[in-house]
C-alpha cells in the first residue's frame, strides 16, 4: 500500500479530505514542561514524571495527586514519548482548581536541572539487550544523583553509574 491508496482511505474513513501537505520539521526531542495555552484557548500542564514511574513515596503523593485531578478534570490526559503525563483540554473556569491540586500534591515542581528533566527509565536488565545497566535498581538511586551533579560531571556520572552496575553484578554474583 502506498501512500496515495492510505491517504485515500484515511479520507474515505473522515469522510472529508484532508489539507495539503506542509512543511515541519522535528527541531528537538524534550517535553516543554509546565502550562501552555493551546490555538483553542485551552490550557494544558506538562507533568514532571521521574523515570516514567507514577506512585506515592514519602513527601511524593504523585499517583494520590493523579487520582484527585482525575475525579474533577473535564479534559484528558496524554502521555508524551519520553514518559512524562500532559494534563491537557483544562477550560479557563477549571485552572484555579486544578493548579491547586497540581500544587498540593507537588506535581508542579519543575525546578530541576535540564539534565534531570530529560532522564529517563528503560526496561534494561534482563529484557533488553543493549542495556548497560540494571535500571530496577539504578533508577532508585538515579535523583541523589544528579542533586549532587550539575552539567559539568557528566564525566563523572557515567564513570559512577557503570562502577555502581558492576560492583552490583558483581555482588549478585556471589550470592
Amino acid at each position: 500500500m502506498g501512500l496515495d491508496v492510505y491517504k485515500a482511505e484515511v479520507e474515505k474513513l473522515l469522510g472529508y479530505e484532508l489539507g495539503p501537505n506542509r512543511p515541519y520539521t522535528f527541531d528537538r526531542n524534550v517535553d516543554d514542561f509546565g502550562w501552555h495555552t493551546g490555538s483553542d484557548g485551552k490550557h494544558h500542564f506538562t507533568v514532571f514524571v521521574e523515570n516514567g514511574r507514577i506512585q506515592d513515596e514519602a513527601g511524593k503523593e504523585f499517583k494520590t495527586g493523579l487520582r484527585e485531578i482525575a475525579k474533577v478534570h473535564k479534559g484528558t490526559f496524554r502521555l508524551t514519548a519520553n514518559q512524562h503525563l500532559l494534563v491537557s483540554d483544562v477550560a479557563d473556569e477549571d485552572l484555579d482548581q486544578i493548579k491547586g491540586l497540581l500544587r498540593k500534591y507537588k506535581l508542579d515542581n519543575l525546578d530541576f536541572s535540564g539534565l534531570r528533566l530529560s532522564s529517563s527509565a528503560c526496561v534494561a536488565f534482563p529484557t533488553c539487550g543493549l542495556a548497560m545497566a540494571e535500571s530496577e535498581r539504578v533508577s532508585s538511586v538515579l535523583p541523589a544523583i544528579f542533586i549532587t551533579l550539575d552539567l559539568n560531571d557528566l564525566h563523572f556520572c557515567s564513570i559512577y553509574l557503570s562502577s555502581l552496575t558492576r560492583s552490583r553484578r558483581f555482588a549478585k554474583r556471589m550470592d
